[in-house]
């Protein structure tokens, strides 16, 4: 998921979160030049990562690997730039980026594609039979 702070910035803290996950909402959380699990929702844990540990020109873009259904939402990232933000712990910051994410079951695309085979295939026996009756049919009337 695409996040750029400004290019130059010394990032201190980089926060992805999803406000409708219950406490903690964070799915990704950076301070003091680490990634904290224990700030993670359970959900998130072992399954994000930064694109670029080093966040050269501002990327702080998550990684989000064996993506769910329940991974459905809208996620918000923020940074900090500068110097520690311990003394700011109480300040709401403002999402920089916010992503809606849609996640479409791998076998949905699969299911609609059996579906359509079976119902042409069933098609394809009825017409077969018709054509044989009509053609049984012709015959017995020409003798």
């Amino acid at each position: 998921m695409p996040c750029h702070g400004p290019a130059k910035a010394q990032i201190v803290l980089v926060e992805w979160t999803r406000p409708d996950l219950e406490s903690p909402e964070y799915v990704f959380f950076f301070r003091d030049e680490r990634s904290y699990t224990s700030y993670q929702h359970w959900s998130f844990v072992g399954r994000v990562e930064l694109k670029d540990k080093e966040m050269k020109n501002g990327d702080v873009s998550l990684i989000l690997s064996s993506v769910r259904i329940s991974d459905v939402g809208v996620y918000e990232c923020r940074i900090s730039q500068g110097k520690t933000r311990s003394k700011r712990a109480n300040i709401k910051m403002e999402p920089i980026q916010v992503i809606s994410l849609k996640v479409e079951e791998e076998g949905a695309k699969t299911n609609v594609w059996h579906i359509g085979a079976a119902a042409s295939l069933i098609l394809s026996a009825v017409v077969v039979i018709l054509v044989a009756v009509i053609f049984k049919k012709r015959n017995r009337e020409q003798k």
